[in-house]
Order: structure tokens, then C-alpha cells, then sequence
């Protein structure tokens, strides 16, 4: 439904900016702003988190074109902000090492909806423009979602940790051999993230940062 609102305001409106739709621009520059600001740090659990943009009904849209239409000017304003963050992370935790992303894995049944693994893509997005500067970066997709969970919108920070719990899983043999940042397009309570700390560390394997184009305001669960 969503995807055919959009297509019709296209043929109206050539250029729609991505974040209000307003005609006349593909991103008009008051929704740019939330996207240029300095990349911001937070913390879910002890696990430091880097993001750029705060989430509101501006990045919902972008995120949601992103995700639901593959739309170019979505994709790539997600990726800047997700590269951007994770340069800046390796900055200020004074990284040398090789950059190793990891992504918090999508559900079976929005991949099949899909039609493609929207994290995945972003992921190899992020890689390429991490390596236009120069940084060693590698990508590893080897977290995996074992279960379907149920639908977390209306859910508070205890109910999503416990709707996530037990989710992810990791496979393959090959382990990450530099820092290791764990991304997604968006962080509300974190319980997705602490979930995918978890399946890792199983697996002992240490995240290094947290990192996400967007994020809610409070980044720790919400009881």
C-alpha cells in the first residue's frame, strides 16, 4: 500500500523529498539538517552505541522507503549515516585494528516479503564507502535469525528483550578478525542489539560499538 502512495506521488511529483514529501526535491534541506549533525554517542546497556540521526516521523519515512522500496536516495543517506558513525567510533575508541561489521539480522518472513535482505544490502553499502577511505573493513553476515518473532511496535523495553530473547544464532566458522561493529538502520529500545551481544558472545566474540543511522532518544531498554 505504502509502496503504491509513493509510485502515484512520483507521477505527480517527479521529485519528492524522501523525508516530508514535499514536491520539488528528492531531499529537501530541512530534513537534510537531522542527517548533517555531528555523529552522537549513547549507550545501550554498557555497550556504547554511535548514530547520527534522532528518530522521528522524518527518519520513519526514510527508513520505511528504504526498507519497503528500495528507494537510491533512502539507501543512501542510511549508509552515509551508518559509515560515518562507524569512522567516528574508530576515531574515538582509538581503533587500529581491522573493522569487522557485523549486522543485527532481519526476520525470514521480511526477507521472503521483500524479495532481498534490505541489512544485507545496506551492509555492503556501508563496507564500500568505509573503504573509500582508506580503512580496512570486512563484512561478516553471520548472525542469523532463528525464529519469526512477533510484531515489536507496540511493545515496551521488557516485552521486546523478552520477545527477542534466544532469536539469533550464529553460523559459519569464519570469526571476525578486527573490531567488531554491530549495525542496524535503527535502534528504539535496544533489544534487538543486547540479543545480537548475546548470540555473539556465545560464540565468543566481544562487540566492540554499536551502530546505527538512527536512534530514539533513551537507548537503554525502557522497562
Amino acid at each position: 500500500m505504502f509502496g503504491a502512495l509513493n509510485s502515484l506521488k512520483e507521477l505527480v511529483f517527479p521529485d519528492i523529498c524522501i523525508g516530508c514529501s514535499s514536491p520539488n526535491s528528492k531531499f529537501c534541506f530541512n530534513c537534510q539538517l537531522n542527517w548533517k549533525s555531528p555523529v552522537k554517542k549513547s549507550y545501550v546497556g554498557s555497550n556504547p552505541l554511535y548514530f547520527k540521526s534522532n528518530y522521528g516521523t522524518e527518519a520513519a519515512s526514510i527508513i520505511l522507503l528504504a526498507k519497503e522500496s528500495s528507494n537510491h536516495e533512502a539507501i543512501k543517506t542510511l549508509s552515509e549515516s551508518i559509515a560515518e558513525s562507524i569512522i567516528f567510533a574508530v576515531k574515538d575508541m582509538k581503533i587500529n585494528s581491522l573493522i569487522s561489521i557485523v549486522t543485527v539480522p532481519s526476520s525470514k518472513s521480511s526477507i521472503r516479503r521483500r524479495g532481498r535482505d534490505h541489512i544485507n544490502f545496506l551492509a555492503l553499502e556501508v563496507v564500500k564507502k568505509i573503504a573509500s577511505r582508506n580503512l580496512a573493513v570486512e563484512y561478516l553476515p553471520i548472525l542469523i535469525a532463528k525464529k519469526n518473532i512477533k510484531d515489536q511496535s507496540k511493545l515496551n523495553g521488557s516485552q521486546r528483550s523478552e520477545n527477542t530473547m534466544g532469536n539469533f544464532g550464529v553460523i559459519g566458522c569464519e570469526f571476525p578478525q578486527g573490531a567488531i561493529f554491530l549495525i542496524d538502520d535503527l535502534v528504539t529500545t535496544g533489544s534487538s542489539m543486547l540479543e545480537a551481544v548475546r548470540a555473539l558472545s556465545e560464540a565468543k566474540m566481544t562487540v566492540t560499538a554499536l551502530v546505527s543511522a538512527c536512534a530514539v532518544g533513551r537507548n537503554s531498554l525502557i522497562p
